[in-house]
């Protein structure tokens, strides 16, 4: 479940985020009063995306279909899920970190560690 929910969670709303970008020139803004993707780095943006916000926001986009293939993996009890996993830890920390997704950045150590717990669990 760790990495099924965000993945399909991110890997659904990062596309809708950016449709509603290209269409009105701005990232959205929340209740709260921040845009969605719009992290503090100028690089990639801050109200609007710069090219190299919408390339990571592609990644993120992949990254989190890899995180769903892995949770079907996993369930299966599959060690490929496993390293795949563990490979998409990393882009996952930094892209959570750019982005400023507090969610991604608590949930990616745990799963990794949960995953290296339960490895010889898996065939």
């Amino acid at each position: 479940m760790l990495y099924a929910v965000p993945g399909l969670g991110f890997g659904i709303s990062v596309p809708l985020v950016l449709a509603y970008a290209a269409l009105r020139g701005e990232l959205p803004m929340t209740p709260f009063g921040w845009r969605l993707l719009g992290g503090p780095i100028e690089k990639i943006g801050t109200d609007r995306l710069t090219p190299l916000g919408w390339t990571l926001a592609v990644a993120l986009v992949g990254v989190s279909a890899l995180d769903v293939v892995a949770a079907i993996w996993l369930r299966d009890g599959r060690r490929r899920g496993g390293r795949l996993a563990l490979a998409t830890t990393s882009p996952t920390l930094a892209l959570g970190a750019v982005f400023v997704l507090p969610f991604l950045l608590a949930v990616a150590p745990l799963r990794a560690i949960l995953v290296l717990a339960g490895w010889r669990s898996l065939r």
